[in-house]
């Protein structure tokens, strides 16, 4: 478990992806980073990104008090809220992200937009990464996030959360880095 913090940015998705799948988790202002990459590889990795890598011992969990939503996008969620926000990535073979762009039987119906991320997938200039977001927070918090992020609180199904599908972000967006060093 890690805790991280930005000096200076710079293609923090890319370096994260390449340390394979696992968990950023955002409380109190701070970003932490549960992974399954060893610590040297993980800290020379996000170093090159900008990011200081510090080694703790636990990672905030939700409390009781709180309530889980899923959310639907990478907004991040206002600090005053006092949300546990955790995002689960995996990065997205080249095999599974072609075939996702290039899926269309005819050819010429496939955009120019599809063709172009295809392409810089394959000369690897992006990457795909895949992402999960649960928002944990107070009843009352989650009225108020709602106007920003689009969540959807999970009321009686709780597995709800764990059946969530991969939603996918190119690297080149940045949407994770966005959201964990706001």
């Amino acid at each position: 478990m890690l805790r991280l913090d930005a000096v200076t940015r710079a293609a923090f998705d890319a370096h994260l992806t390449r340390l394979g799948p696992g968990k950023l988790t955002r409380a109190a202002a701070a970003t932490y980073l549960e992974s399954d990459c060893a610590l040297e590889h993980a800290t020379c990795r996000l170093g090159s990104a900008g990011i200081r890598v510090t080694p703790c011992a636990t990672i905030p969990g939700p409390a009781s008090a709180l309530r889980p939503a899923i959310a639907f996008d990478l907004a991040p969620v206002d600090d005053a809220l006092k949300a546990i926000d955790v995002v689960e990535f995996q990065p997205i073979s080249l095999s599974e992200a072609t075939a996702a762009l290039m899926h269309r039987r005819l050819p010429w119906r496939r955009s120019r937009a599809a063709r172009d991320a295809c392409r810089r997938l394959l000369r690897e200039e992006d990457a795909v990464v895949g992402w999960r977001r649960v928002v944990w927070a107070p009843v009352a918090a989650l009225r108020t996030a709602r106007t920003h992020v689009r969540l959807r609180p999970v009321v009686f199904d709780r597995g709800a959360i764990e059946r969530q599908p991969l939603r996918w972000t190119y690297v080149s967006a940045g949407a994770i880095e966005r959201w964990a060093f706001r």
